[in-house]
């Protein structure tokens, strides 16, 4: 399973989430990302939405 959130600068923005579309959905709330007239996601500034494999991402209570 993937795990995502949102970067900008190499700094986390956002927590991980299990669905793409959840820190998709972050960055708009940040004003990070919109959508095209296609329908498909992109960061509007310098960052990404960083995917990592759950085995490294750390879980905290």
């Amino acid at each position: 399973m993937l795990y995502y959130r949102v970067r900008m600068f190499g700094e986390a923005k956002g927590p991980w989430r299990p669905l793409k579309r959840q820190a998709e959905h972050d960055a708009l709330e940040l004003g990070l990302g919109d959508y095209d007239e296609w329908g498909n996601f992109f960061v509007s500034v310098p960052g990404e939405i960083e995917e990592v494999h759950e085995r490294f991402v750390r879980k905290c209570a």
